[in-house]
């Protein structure tokens, strides 16, 4: 008969492998991101240099410099000449001489632009840097309103222009933003379109061309219900119900797309941020990790090893009073200590 004490041996479940912990997840989607960030700072990078270069100096560089301080208020002037010209020629009734003088001085005006821009062209000696840093400048030819942009640099317009290029790439990337504007403008002059073939031969229709169309079913997809086109046949108001549900989805996805915009590159800096303080912390760790395993190896000494570190004090507390650096006498103090025993 089994005593009561004897315990029956149940054998050992199999241990299943340990499944990865949330620190070790979060850690690894922690890395992933700081990866993300990372090679999308070194894509602008890269992309900043090869638009700007490195600005030359020297020879004729700086005479081109020389020639554009000394030429970009009246180039400036001259832009803003041509620019008043050009609505006194376009918003005024003059008779035909008055005409022809005011676009004669319009086209003199721009050849005086065009030539100035030319010889510096032709006087820098790296055409292509120099297109290539200065890629916006062509604008400045083609429409010299533009010239006052001399004022504030080129090269600082340029780099400008460039920065707002890849914030409007981003915008329209994330959450394929580009593909929900197709979608709208397809559905934009679709709907137009069909609400035409159902309107233009309606009784009482007042939608007869596709311009027409296409402003009743801008004003409709934007959910603003101007009022001065609508649909009278069924085939039309069956267009507009889609139009107009479409539109308020269409609408939401755009608002809702560029918030979350703004709202990734507040959690982006962020997460720099907390990226720093993971840096300071793993270092100050490092150093109380170094401390720590000091103080174990002391604990762990042996007591050759603290007469070691014991006759190194009071050497050190001998030199202090012998030099006068322990004037209150507390180094004397410590070395009696330490003869008697008292720690």
């Amino acid at each position: 008969m089994a005593s009561p004490t004897d315990v029956t041996e149940v054998p050992a479940a199999r241990s299943k492998p340990p499944s990865t912990s949330s620190l070790e997840r979060i850690q690894r989607l922690e890395r992933l991101e700081a990866e993300r960030l990372d090679a999308k700072a070194e894509r602008d990078e890269q992309r900043l240099r090869r638009i700007t270069g490195a600005k030359p100096r020297g020879g004729r560089h700086d005479l081109v410099d020389r020639v554009e301080d000394v030429t970009k208020y009246p180039m400036t002037v001259l832009g803003l000449a041509w620019l008043v010209i050009a609505i006194v020629i376009l918003t005024t009734d003059v008779d035909h001489t008055a005409s022809a003088a005011l676009v004669g001085t319009l086209f003199a005006l721009w050849s005086v632009l065009l030539l100035e821009y030319l010889v510096r062209l032709v006087v820098t000696p790296d055409r292509r840097s120099y297109l290539r840093r200065r890629w916006a400048e062509p604008a400045t030819v083609v429409l010299p309103a533009l010239q006052g942009w001399h004022l504030i640099g080129i090269e600082k317009v340029s780099l400008l222009l460039h920065e707002g290029e890849l914030r409007l790439e981003f915008i329209l990337r994330h959450h394929s933003l580009f593909r929900v504007l197709i979608a709208a403008v397809v559905t934009l002059f679709t709907g137009a379109w069909l609400v035409l073939l159902f309107e233009d031969h309606a009784k009482g229709a007042n939608i007869h061309s596709y311009p027409d169309a296409l402003w009743w079913a801008v004003v409709t997809v934007t959910t603003v219900g101007y009022g001065d086109r609508f649909p009278v046949s069924a085939g039309g108001r069956i267009v507009a119900a889609v139009l107009m549900l479409l539109g308020i989805g269409l609408i939401g996805v755009l608002t809702a797309t560029v918030a979350s915009v703004f709202v990734k590159e507040h959690t982006d800096a962020n997460q720099a941020q907390i990226r720093k303080g993971h840096a300071d912390l793993g270092r100050q760790l490092a150093v109380l990790g170094a401390r720590l395993a000091d103080v174990e190896r002391r604990l762990g000494a042996s007591d050759a090893d603290v007469a070691a570190v014991d006759a190194d004090a009071d050497t050190a507390a001998d030199s202090d009073v012998t030099t006068g650096g322990d004037p209150d006498g507390s180094g004397a103090a410590a070395q009696d200590d330490a003869e008697r025993g008292t720690p």
